[in-house]
């Protein structure tokens, strides 16, 4: 068995927390990359998201919303 060189994640992301590295697909990905790679998986969240935005700044404990 082959060892990965990330100590979090899958065969499909892959994370080294000590040395702040990411994988994707067993490829790394350098430096200013990796934020570009994080700042669209953000986007794609809030896209996912996006129907529950009058929730987002809601004061309370959020728990009586119905979806």
């Amino acid at each position: 068995m082959t060892r990965r060189p990330w100590t979090h994640g899958n065969r499909v992301i892959g994370f080294d927390p000590v040395k702040r590295r990411v994988w994707v697909g067993g490829q790394r990905v350098h430096h200013g990359a990796t934020g570009v790679l994080l700042a669209a998986l953000g986007a794609a969240l809030v896209a996912h998201d996006w129907k529950d935005r009058p929730f987002w700044f809601a004061r309370g404990a959020q728990d009586g919303v119905t979806r």
